[in-house]
């Protein structure tokens, strides 16, 4: 019944989500001292977690351009595989806490419909990754979420994944779930 309950919770709030957990949001820090304009720029998913409307996807950039003082245009651009097209999701991610502090409320056009959900930015070094999550309370027992690890290459070093993944691991995020992202022939 747990199964149900959660999926149509889901269907309802437009989670962006596959990893569904139970209890509630852990609290994690964010990036101290963020800058919009440093952060702004291309950006390529090198691993993620399982999000839904990126599934089938590969060559996934993230460019953000800022607008404003709290304010980014995003533009998501993915190669679909079978098809051979490109797919684009545009949005907006805006600000959520103070000027300096890296969370995001992030507003996707995908499909129909936009989507509203939370992103955090826990480290980055605005030069070569980003360690992206995003954690969304479904009801008093469960949340979902989802993390993607952001590169300034397409093939980044084994050093800079591994500072990557480390930020995941120091605040107890799960990677279990993560898979690389396709960024070869793009």
């Amino acid at each position: 019944m747990f199964q149900y309950v959660t999926v149509f919770a889901l269907f309802l709030c437009g989670i962006n989500s596959q990893t569904v957990r139970e209890g509630k949001c852990p609290d994690v820090p964010v990036q101290e001292n963020f800058s919009l304009i440093k952060f702004a720029g291309a950006w390529y998913e090198a691993e993620r977690s399982p999000i839904e409307f990126e599934e089938g996807g590969s060559c996934t950039t993230h460019t953000l351009t800022p607008v404003s003082k709290v304010t980014y245009h995003e533009v998501i651009s993915q190669l679909l595989r079978e098809s051979g097209q490109t797919r684009l999701i545009d949005g907006t991610a805006t600000l959520s806490g103070k000027l300096d502090e890296a969370k995001f409320t992030v507003n996707l056009n995908i499909g129909p419909q936009s989507r509203t959900t939370p992103y955090f930015i826990l480290e980055t070094d605005n030069n070569k990754y980003a360690s992206m999550w995003s954690c969304s309370q479904i009801d008093a027992n469960s949340y979902a979420e989802f993390a993607i690890i952001m590169t300034r290459s397409r093939n980044p070093s084994k050093k800079i994944l591994k500072k990557a993944r480390n930020v995941y691991d120091r605040n107890n995020i799960s990677r279990n779930e993560f898979k690389k992202v396709d960024q070869n022939n793009c």
